[in-house]
């Protein structure tokens, strides 16, 4: 009985390491160290951190574990993956879902499609590319809190989605993700990433 108790403990333990750490199954073999450390960071720090992940303009596939404060806590340039792309689309997708679904897309001027979003790209272009302007984000009229009452608790500053992975107003998320071409404030959770 004990044996089995431990054994449970430790496969529901391992479990719950995997579905929190993943970016490192998502890169090639030569970049994997730099995965964990970001993994590991991202485990260590959940409750006060988001991810920012984006395209660059030469090619890779950036990520960020950000403080609240935008501060950046960790950061690495990874090779483009189709896992790695297939995790950028779907965060795209959702932070797009989340904007339209709450009424507050039209709250940044010039971002309001999911084309934008996948159009964006981190960092200085190539010489010759126009870097792109700031995104002009409108303040927000009312807060989420006000519109949903039942995410009052949840939701820490007007407008947000999510704040930190621990605070996003949707029930039991495990990680924060903000992916750029939108206003900082429009970040949304991922339940198992």
């Amino acid at each position: 009985m004990r044996s089995t108790f431990i054994t449970s403990f430790f496969l529901i333990f391992t479990l719950l390491t995997s579905a929190l750490a993943k970016y490192v199954d998502w890169v090639i073999d030569s970049e994997k160290d730099s995965a964990a450390q970001v993994d590991s960071f991202a485990i260590d720090h959940h409750d006060e951190v988001y991810h920012f992940i984006a395209k660059t303009h030469d090619g890779k596939i950036i990520v960020q574990i950000r403080y609240e404060d935008d501060s950046v806590g960790i950061e690495a340039f990874f090779t483009e993956t189709e896992s790695l792309n297939e995790h950028l689309s779907i965060v795209q997708k959702i932070i797009f879902d989340a904007t339209s679904s709450a009424g507050l897309e039209n709250y940044s001027d010039g971002a309001a499609s999911l084309e934008t979003l996948q159009a964006y790209r981190y960092g200085a272009p190539d010489e010759g590319g126009e870097l792109d302007k700031r995104l002009i984000c409108r303040p927000c009229r009312e807060c989420l809190r006000d519109v949903n009452e039942h995410l009052q608790k949840k939701a820490s500053r007007c407008g947000q989605f999510c704040s930190v992975g621990a605070n996003c107003i949707t029930p039991g998320c495990t990680a924060c993700y903000y992916t750029g071409g939108e206003c900082r404030w429009q970040k949304s959770c991922q339940y198992n990433w």
